[in-house]
């Protein structure tokens, strides 16, 4: 078969650092080239597909023929050999080593972390005129999996630090994803010196965790890698540990204050779905704090995150490289080929989600397995990729949104589509701000200054 239509000519000027980095550019070529599209960015031969079936082949049936490569995870400088980037047998030993952190026995445990948290949120957004959600948010997810995954209490300075250094980091990775062409090389070349600076940051925080558990063992995830054994009796290499501690950094700290903001933002600019979101959790909760057993009893508050999920996916790109020739929807790609499935255009699609742009949290009332096509939505990735926390996710997201949003009301915000940011993740729009305002003495308690 021919190969797939696309874009055709050089990508220069505002094109080229607008195009392949911008989530609304690969939305264009969807609509107009179909859901096998291909494009080239200097000497980087690109192809972006947009069909469950195409996804299925590329991420499932035919995943021997790929590796992670081209896209924001494809620097293993910073994350090294962590479960994001490994691959084959190494990704499945770590897979193995760290679900027992993250099985649901101990996620009851970690749901009193989070919601004790969630308590500076409500006290800090209810006192504020206005508040940087996300960057309060940030600050409240990296308390929570420092103390639940990484087994310490982290100070308010290593966490600052660890927030600018991924902040470098995420910049860095967003050039790499249009700095192809000569121009550009200089700009490269700073910008990896400036990523490998906040990298290097990031690692010497987490090697200072791992020193600190060794010396003192606990019950978390930190301290399991240490007990680990190869299947020679030895133990895991120090620098596989600190990629597993700055993996969690990443995909447990970011993703989901990114979650939570999507939703605030979204509810914001809903009166109707923030007052039925209030109905759901008066009627389950009653002014009282959420726990892990009321999850079930709030699907109205899931499906807020799910759509948040649907139409803000924080990881919106996904990409794979061709490790040898391979037939993608009867097209014959080339070893080396790039294959890049953007999920916001996927989630977006009219074929797969009525009103697919509008924000319906009710469409997620059957559960998110059952709501979706499959195949068709993908926040948490797919086959042996899946995010190995997306369990501990949906926890934490839920019950920071419903302590939140049992004892505050966001202010309206003007109606019309969210400006983004797009990264190594999708970010609102820089310092994003909202206001909130307590919401009425009978729908919550006091319990929200509780020590």
């Amino acid at each position: 078969m021919n190969p797939p239509h696309g874009p055709r000519g050089p990508l220069r000027g505002g094109a080229l650092l607008s195009f392949p980095r911008h989530p609304e550019a690969f939305l264009r070529v969807s609509r107009k080239y179909g859901d096998l599209a291909s494009f080239r960015v200097g000497n980087q031969q690109f192809v972006v597909i947009n069909h469950p079936d195409l996804v299925r082949e590329v991420f499932v049936t035919k995943q021997d023929s790929f590796v992670k490569g081209w896209g924001p995870v494809a620097g293993n400088t910073v994350m090294g050999h962590g479960l994001l980037t490994s691959e084959g047998a190494l990704h499945r030993r770590q897979r193995r080593i760290v679900l027992p952190a993250l099985h649901r026995q101990r996620l009851e445990e970690y749901a009193n972390a989070v919601v004790r948290h969630a308590r500076q949120l409500v006290d800090g957004w209810r006192d504020a005129p206005s508040s940087n959600i996300l960057a309060d948010a940030r600050r409240i997810t990296m308390l929570v999996i420092a103390e639940t995954l990484l087994g310490t209490d982290i100070a308010p300075a290593d966490a600052a630090r660890v927030s600018h250094a991924l902040d470098i980091i995420f910049r860095r990775f967003a050039g790499r994803m249009h700095a192809f062409a000569g121009p550009l090389r200089r700009l490269r070349v700073r910008s990896a010196k400036i990523g490998a600076e906040a990298g290097r940051e990031l690692r010497a925080l987490a090697t200072s965790l791992m020193d600190a558990r060794r010396e003192q063992r606990g019950d978390d995830l930190v301290s399991l890698l240490l007990d680990t054994r190869d299947d020679a009796g030895d133990p895991l290499p120090d620098a596989l540990i600190v990629d597993e501690i700055v993996t969690m950094f990443v995909t447990g700290h970011e993703t989901i204050a990114l979650a939570l903001t999507w939703a605030w933002l979204r509810l914001a600019r809903d009166a109707r779905a923030q007052a039925q979101l209030d109905a759901e959790l008066d009627a389950v909760l009653g002014g009282r704090e959420p726990s892990f057993d009321d999850l079930r009893q709030m699907p109205y508050a899931q499906g807020v995150i799910a759509e948040s999920l649907r139409l803000h996916p924080p990881q919106w790109m996904l990409g794979r490289r061709a490790t040898e020739p391979v037939s993608v929807g009867g097209v014959d790609l080339p070893a080396g080929v790039n294959v890049l499935l953007s999920l916001y255009t996927l989630h977006r699609d009219a074929r797969w989600f009525d009103d697919a742009e509008a924000f319906r949290p009710e469409r997620w009332a059957a559960g998110v397995e059952k709501s979706a096509a499959p195949f068709t939505y993908l926040p948490f990735g797919l086959s042996i990729r899946r995010c190995v926390g997306e369990g501990f996710a949906w926890m934490e997201t839920t019950l920071l949104l419903a302590l939140t949003a049992s004892r505050l009301r966001a202010l309206p915000l003007p109606p019309g589509e969210l400006g983004m940011e797009p990264l190594i993740v999708l970010r609102p729009e820089a310092k994003a701000r909202m206001a909130f305002v307590a919401r009425a003495p009978e729908a919550a308690s006091a319990q929200s200054s509780a020590p």
